[in-house]
């Protein structure tokens, strides 16, 4: 019988504090203690050594924040899961970056804390394992990650070619990008790559491909990056099957530490069987109308089918200088908090026209830095990075090209990451 793990919980407020062990109570977990912020929590948490810390959020933030921190400091191998009542973009991206590895809003129900506190000790033991050199890569439980848009134009495949550009180049991820949009796919063209092979390629051998040589069906970018292209003909997507995508993600995430597919912007059969196999979901809106009514739409789909709902990260792509559109009405209407929201910045999308990234091509960026920092998010790695290597365009867009591309980008606000 596994060990019950045992939870030390973290606030300031004594009311919360309560609220919180009798939530671990009732997942049916260890409780290790209670502390208020600072060297009460430190002290505690150096004696009982949990298993796992859950840490609130106060307003301002800046001594939870500091919390966290400090006990990381002491206890860097122990997972912190923090919680507030208002589960504001800026908060969870602060509490990301200070090391937390999940966030939850309470109220909440024991089965979120159960899947939470099981998933970041599932990280950790990867993460421990891999490190003392038991295993190489995170191999068949390698975190996939579905990006998905109810529409077209939202963003998503841009944020999909950052995104895994981010953790490969930035932290050093092994990482496949593999393009599932069956609509039209254009991952490839987004990253100036000409592949010879593609998904239909890997599908035609199956049965014969393993981690050892799936390498072989894949392009590899300048960066390091690996993809799994979309086939160049779009009726060819007519032979792919769901159950036949689903193979492809197990066999492709027993190599890489983390696998990205960017999705069609519908719930097709094709793009359903990507969520269920996914570990996370970022479901990216943008601020126009149609796009916040089609998320609600897909959003309540899920929910009728019994979809995980804390799998779902809502992503803010803000789409113009000043649309007017404040984040906390979308949420209002979506009944949902955003994850993360990526700023106006019209060099993603410039550098999306001419296949070179902005990760890449203007790491310093606003839109670039954001993406980073989710990807540092996603990985729970809080410590300082280095900007990625410039990376030369090769394929489709050669210089001069991009740079005529470049200077035709209308000097007027454009949508930031639209595109996919």
């Amino acid at each position: 019988m596994a060990r019950v793990p045992e939870v030390l919980v973290v606030d300031q407020d004594p009311q919360a504090r309560f609220e919180m062990k009798q939530l671990v109570r009732q997942a049916q977990m260890g409780f290790a203690g209670e502390a208020a912020f600072g060297t009460d929590a430190v002290s505690l948490a150096s004696e009982t050594k949990p298993d796992v810390i859950v840490c609130g959020i106060s307003s301002p933030p800046e001594r939870s924040l500091q919390t966290i921190e400090a006990l990381l400091d002491v206890l860097p191998e122990t997972p912190i899961v923090a919680f507030a009542r208002e589960q504001q973009v800026e908060v969870v991206r602060q509490a990301m970056l200070a090391g937390a590895r999940d966030f939850l809003q309470i109220p909440a129900e024991a089965e979120r804390l159960i899947d939470s506190i099981r998933s970041v000790l599932e990280s950790e033991e990867r993460k421990r394992l891999r490190l003392s050199g038991q295993v190489k890569g995170m191999g068949p439980k390698g975190l996939v990650v579905a990006v998905f848009g109810a529409k077209g134009g939202v963003g998503k495949t841009t944020i999909s070619t950052n995104l895994s550009l981010a953790l490969a180049t930035v932290l050093g991820q092994s990482v496949v990008l593999i393009d599932g949009d069956n609509s039209f796919g254009d991952v490839a063209s987004m990253l100036d790559m000409r592949p010879d092979r593609n998904l239909i390629d890997m599908i035609r051998d199956l049965e014969k491909v393993d981690r050892t040589n799936v390498t072989d069906y894949l392009a590899r970018h300048p960066s390091g990056l690996w993809v799994l292209p979309a086939p160049r003909e779009s009726l060819l997507w007519r032979s792919v099957s769901p159950d036949a995508f689903r193979k492809v993600m197990e066999v492709v995430s027993r190599r890489f530490d983390i696998v990205v597919v960017d999705t069609a912007a519908m719930l097709s059969d094709l793009s359903l069987a990507i969520l269920e196999e996914a570990n996370m979901v970022l479901w990216v809106t943008s601020t126009d109308y149609s796009s916040i009514n089609n998320s609600l739409l897909g959003l309540e789909a899920l929910q009728q089918i019994s979809y995980p709902e804390a799998r779902v990260r809502l992503v803010l792509n803000v789409n113009s200088a000043d649309d007017g559109v404040r984040p906390a009405k979308i949420e209002s209407v979506l009944k949902r908090q955003f994850f993360w929201s990526i700023p106006y910045d019209r060099q993603i999308r410039a550098g999306s026209q001419v296949g070179n990234p902005v990760v890449l091509a203007n790491p310093d960026g606003p839109g670039a830095k954001t993406l980073i920092q989710l990807a540092q998010a996603l990985t729970g790695n809080s410590g300082p990075v280095e900007a990625p290597r410039q990376v030369r365009s090769f394929g489709l867009f050669k210089r001069g090209k991009q740079e005529d591309i470049a200077q035709s980008a209308s000097p007027e606000p454009a949508v930031g990451t639209e595109g996919g």
